[in-house]
Order: C-alpha cells, then structure tokens, then sequence
C-alpha cells in the first residue's frame, strides 16, 4: 500500500469552463500529478500535494484534501464504494481516515487461537490482502473498529501488529 493524496477541485460560481482550460495545463506542468480525473489529482507525495495547494491558492480555487492509500492489486475489498474508489485507470484506494491495518504475530498464540480470531475478525473486515505463506494476511478495517480488533486479539491470546490506524 501507497500513502497518496487526492485534491478534488470545486467548481466556484462565476468561473467560466476557459478558466479551467488554462489552469489544468498549469498544474499539470508544476505538479507532478499520479492519476488524474476530470477534478480529482491525486498525487504521490506530500510535497506534490502541498505545491497543488499553493497553486490552487494562487488561482483562488477552492479544493478538498484528503488521504488515500494505494491498494495493491492482490487486494479483495468487500464493498469499496463504502470505504474508497476505483480510478478511471482501474487503481483502487480507500480513505486513509476510515480505515485501519493490520496483520497478526504468528510468533504468539497457537495456530487454532489465530484462526478463532480471525474467524471473529471476518464479521468485521472491509478486506483484506493476501501475504506469502509464512506471513498472515493483512486485514483492513473500519478506523472506528480498531478497540473491537484489539479486544478480539486479546481474548485469543493473540498479538495485533498495526501497519495504519488513525
């Protein structure tokens, strides 16, 4: 997963649609811009994002910041619409405040207690993210859940490593 930046632009009244036509070149040339959608940029870095902002102040063009993470390919999400989007170049990623990661220490608890608690984890989990066979999946989940995981995890006996959580 790849933290991202997405900044959609807003359309203020009185902007004619040539105003747009020149100001979306220019960002383009100043911002190094990963995956663009008609009003949305979405960019890699914090710095691509903080240079979008200042040339979006510049134009006196009002936009919404928010944090993405990129989802590998090998992800399975149960319902993205509810927690991210697909792009128009078929990358998907999720809202880095609604969600949270994370993946279990198989150096603690038993193989059976692992697999209770992620047999309860699963009544909960948004998706999840297929890892190699010595490593457990990595699971995404509501950023509101991450108490109930831990709680889960306790109750096995079992240790939570956390990769993102708000």
């Amino acid at each position: 997963m790849r933290p991202m930046y997405g900044i959609e632009l807003a359309i203020p009244d009185g902007k004619y649609p040539g105003f747009y036509a020149q100001v979306i070149p220019k960002i383009e040339d100043a911002v190094n811009v990963f995956e663009r959608d008609q009003l949305l940029f979405i960019v890699e870095k914090e710095t691509e994002k903080d240079k979008l902002e200042t040339l979006l102040q510049t134009f006196r063009l009002p936009g919404d910041v928010f944090s993405l993470l990129l989802l590998p390919e090998e992800a399975v999400i149960a319902d993205l619409d509810a927690i991210g989007f697909v792009s128009p170049r078929g990358h998907r990623f999720v809202y880095r405040e609604q969600v949270a990661l994370f993946t279990v220490d198989k150096a603690f608890g038993t193989p059976a207690d692992r697999w209770a608690a992620a047999e309860q984890w699963k009544e909960h989990v948004s998706g999840t993210i297929a890892q190699t066979e010595q490593k457990e999946p990595i699971y995404l989940i509501d950023s509101s859940l991450t108490e109930l995981a831990q709680r889960i995890a306790d109750a096995y006996s079992v240790r939570i490593q956390w990769l993102h959580q708000t």
